[in-house]
């Protein structure tokens, strides 16, 4: 049986989840887990999961993704749907 439950603050700015994996009664799992109400952390978080992929696979190399790390929002290109307002990849 799973346990869910909510934590809310007052700022509305995120929500806390923390969820106990009961499965196992002689082990039990905790977890925890963030959720940001926050646009522009949203659009930042997207874009450095696709970078350090990017990255991990041999795509960009680490002076470009410090680059577009650096410099970002400016380096922001919504993960490919528009040209950023900086240049950071060498091509």
């Amino acid at each position: 049986m799973n346990q869910l439950k909510v934590y809310k603050p007052n700022t509305g700015f995120c929500i806390g989840y923390e969820v106990t994996d009961t499965t196992d009664p002689d082990f039990p799992e905790k977890h925890m887990a963030v959720s940001f109400r926050y646009r522009l952390l949203d659009e930042f978080l997207k874009e450095w999961q696709l970078r350090k992929k990017q990255l991990r696979e041999g795509e960009i190399t680490k002076e470009e993704y410090l680059e577009w790390k650096l410099n970002w929002p400016q380096t922001a290109d919504g993960c490919g749907r528009y040209e950023p307002k900086k240049k950071w990849r060498k091509e």
